[in-house]
């Protein structure tokens, strides 16, 4: 009797959980179904017939406390200007992989307090301010991602809460530490990026270890929703290998 009438509120409870776990089938099929449709219909924004390759570690570059979008890539204006209202479902960034030494270089060089020394990067929705040449604020921005265990390859990163986007915006990629995506010695004419720095600080002064670390403790990103920054520097025969995924609507 005793076995009979604890088996009884077994059945029932293995019963419930099929019926849970079933319910949570079809809740996962209809997320999939969902996410593969935006991904169908994604417009990959910073696409261009040509995409150059990161530098590291031959002649290794890369980019640091800085927010910077394309003005030209690869001979195409404007490449993360959004056309249209809609949504980032998603982002990719191509990255290199330094060797160790320069990985320990960027990271003493462009290190924060809340980061370390480790690469980082979000993107960032920004707006031109009309009537001024070089000022844009900051409308909103995805969370930040570590990227040390993604260097050396292309690695796109879902948005679990997509950023709203309207037409004229700008997709900028924002860099807190340090990031390898930069590839440079390319085209003059065909590729040149802004970022958001003073005028007064677009490089060092010098090659010496002061005037190089002078420059990037100088050297702000972009990371207050809200805020107003001037983008005073442009730089050609290079570019930033990021991209973000479009979905109109």
């Amino acid at each position: 009797m005793t076995g009979t009438l604890e088996s009884t509120p077994g059945r029932r409870g293995r019963a419930r959980w099929a019926i849970a776990f079933s319910a949570l089938c079809v809740a996962l099929v209809g997320v999939i179904a969902v996410s593969m449709a935006g991904a169908q219909q994604a417009k990959v924004l910073g696409k261009t017939r040509h995409t150059p390759a990161p530098n590291c570690p031959k002649n290794c570059e890369g980019i640091g406390s800085v927010t910077g979008f394309p003005l030209r890539a690869n001979g195409k204006k404007q490449p993360m200007k959004v056309h249209a209202n809609g949504r980032l479902v998603a982002w990719a960034i191509d990255l290199s992989k330094p060797k160790k030494s320069q990985r320990n270089f960027f990271g003493s060089l462009f290190k924060s307090e809340q980061y370390g020394k480790t690469p980082t990067a979000r993107i960032a929705v920004i707006k031109h301010r009309k009537r001024t040449k070089s000022k844009y604020r900051l409308l909103r921005q995805s969370p930040v991602v570590k990227l040390s265990s993604y260097l050396g390859r292309k690695q796109v990163f879902t948005l679990d809460r997509p950023l709203k986007v309207r037409n004229g915006q700008i997709v900028a990629l924002t860099v807190p530490t340090w990031a390898s995506n930069f590839a440079s010695g390319i085209g003059r004419r065909g590729n040149r990026w802004r970022a958001s720095r003073s005028r007064r600080h677009c490089s060092p002064k010098s090659d010496s270890m002061q005037d190089v670390r002078a420059f990037a403790r100088a050297s702000r990103p972009q990371q207050k929703v809200g805020s107003t920054r001037g983008y005073g520097c442009d730089y050609t025969s290079a570019r930033l290998l990021y991209w973000a995924y479009f979905v109109r609507g």
